[in-house]
């Protein structure tokens, strides 16, 4: 999740403090697409040694001024040259959408060859269920190529050697009790309409000798 000011930066910090802690295990995280590093400096807090990707030069340069490591490059050149058994764990916010389905599951791939089995990946992106990213959120950002529904990334991700483990919905900002409440009164109306800005899905590195499973549910 790329946060704009710096003035969100608690909101950010509440956003991925769950993500965070899923992490606890692993001695080293790949954070793809890392922008202002905020996800980095909760790694580095925890005590987990993190290293982001990031094409944004900008974005590398004030993230290394504040002491993180970020890699400024192309994910797939990163991956196909990264050691094997480098990471055992992977956070991926809001990039699968920027990427076709044959570019995400190139992805997938990539990090499968790399990552040992038992490796933690998580993945976020913007819900389309919501009505607010449907209409207005999602194409106001003219690099999005299209949503992952839950279905579709646990299929790409099985295919790669992937087991989900979890998936649901998340968001920035907790709605308030009115909120609730009025969310709730609409999807009672209109269907279910009114959910989480984001989804999640928490997978992990099959063995290398187990097949690809099946179908993930949405």
């Amino acid at each position: 999740m790329h946060i704009a000011d710096s003035r969100d930066r608690v909101v950010a910090y509440r956003y991925f403090q769950p993500f965070v802690q899923r992490f606890r295990s692993c001695k080293a995280v790949l954070d793809i697409a890392s922008g202002q590093g905020y996800f980095l400096e909760m790694l580095r807090e925890a005590g987990i040694r993190g290293t982001g990707i990031e094409l944004d030069a900008a974005l590398c340069t004030q993230a290394r001024e504040r002491g993180l490591h970020v890699v400024n490059a192309d994910l797939f050149t990163f991956l196909k040259q990264v050691k094997v058994g480098e990471y055992d764990g992977c956070f991926a916010s809001h990039i699968v959408e920027h990427f076709f389905p044959a570019q995400v599951e190139e992805m997938f791939g990539l990090l499968a060859q790399v990552m040992p089995p038992g490796a933690l990946f998580i993945v976020v992106t913007p819900n389309i269920a919501n009505i607010r990213r449907a209409v207005g959120d999602f194409w106001r950002d003219p690099t999005h190529v299209r949503p992952y529904p839950i279905s579709a990334l646990g299929k790409l991700l099985r295919r790669n050697h992937w087991e989900v483990m979890e998936s649901g919905e998340c968001s920035p900002r907790p709605p308030s009790l009115r909120r609730t409440l009025a969310y709730a009164i609409r999807n009672l109306l209109f269907g279910r309409y009114w959910v989480g800005d984001d989804l999640y899905v928490v997978a992990r590195r099959s063995s290398a000798s187990s097949p690809p499973g099946g179908e993930a549910g949405g």
